[in-house]
């Protein structure tokens, strides 16, 4: 395979914004067909060939991969037409809404030996690569406690976020970064979720929600998020020794002028012992890097297992947020850690 074409399921604006560009700027990706329910919508891609219907681009022999960024509530049923047709599927976040739905997209996975991740593209930017190497270098000793903060304000009233039905919510929608950041990036494995938060009256989503984490040796966690607020988006990191902040941690191209993202590191004492801005292509590397899992016949270092731990951990969180946020666990024994294999 020289290069990987795709096809676009549904007219998304992460689509048009960001994913049909990556795409584009990818040497190794040819972008060959889209398809929507409103062909206007299509046509602004500029896209060859397009479709009326979902299930043409799902069955088109010609198409290798295929991105998902359709309704939360609308990825399992697609995700798996779409593998069941022998298609690679790079789906956006959150991939689904309950766990089950995740454990049947990986058995989709495996009967069909396909390419699947979940497209949580901020993890490929370079900043997460020395955050992990900062961690093992024991520069602020063990971690103790992780903080991480994403909001913007939501003005469209007809949005899918306010859907609770389509997958709405804050914690959904922009907390699932914090959740991945503590959970993949820095490592942690709650067993303990205690989630409150700002439920709108007329929608029944949070609008802004705050969960609290603690994991088997006590350590904690605060993921905030909220769809009121201004945009803000980093995580921090507080250790024995110091502590590791991460500027534009989520969406560092939208974050600041530069559109870099910062990782500073403080000692005890709060001085300023390491500073550093890095510049990566972001969704282009998420891209890059689920090609040549393809090309190579290999897993993407964050598989369907991960993305069956994430979704477990957003369950809880949820579970707590609309049971007067009551305090819930995972069941022992239920964690699943997989080494990546690319």
């Amino acid at each position: 395979m020289s290069k990987v074409r795709w096809g676009i399921l549904s007219a998304a604006n992460i689509a048009y914004e960001q994913m049909v560009p990556a795409l584009r700027r990818s040497e190794n990706a040819v972008v060959s067909a889209i398809a929507s329910r409103t062909k206007e919508k299509a046509e602004k891609f500029k896209i060859p060939t397009i479709y009326e219907s979902y299930e043409e681009l799902v069955h088109d022999p010609t198409i290798d991969a295929i991105y998902i960024p359709l309704p939360n509530s609308l990825h399992k049923e697609w995700a798996i037409k779409a593998m069941d047709a022998g298609k690679h599927v790079l789906l956006e976040k959150p991939a689904v809404l309950e766990e089950k739905d995740m454990i049947e997209i990986k058995e989709a996975v495996e009967r069909n030996n396909v390419v699947f991740m979940e497209a949580f593209m901020y993890q490929f930017h370079k900043q997460h690569a020395k955050v992990k190497e900062l961690l093992d270098s024991g520069i602020i000793g063990d971690y103790q406690h992780v903080k991480a903060h994403f909001s913007y304000q939501l003005d469209d009233p007809n949005n899918v976020r306010l859907d609770k039905e389509l997958g709405g919510g804050a914690m959904w929608d922009v907390g699932c970064y914090g959740m991945h950041a503590i959970t993949q990036i820095v490592g942690m494995k709650p067993v303990k979720f205690s989630m409150t938060g700002h439920i709108h009256p007329e929608y029944g989503v949070d609008i802004s929600s705050t969960c609290v984490l603690i994991d088997q040796d006590n350590r904690t966690a605060e993921i905030s998020s909220s769809m009121e607020l201004p945009f803000i988006d980093y995580y921090e990191i507080f250790g024995s020794e110091g502590t590791i902040r991460v500027d534009g941690s989520f969406r560092p191209d939208q974050s600041s002028l530069d559109q870099r993202g910062k990782v500073t590191v403080k000692d005890i004492q709060n001085n300023v012992i390491y500073k550093e801005a890095f510049q990566s292509d972001q969704y282009l590397e998420q891209v890059e890097h689920f090609q040549e899992c393809i090309k190579e016949n290999k897993s993407p270092k964050y598989n369907a297992d991960h993305s069956i731990e994430m979704i477990r951990y957003i369950q809880k969180s949820y579970e707590s947020l609309y049971n007067n946020s009551v305090i819930t666990e995972v069941p022992e024994g239920s964690l699943l850690f997989k080494k990546p294999t690319c």
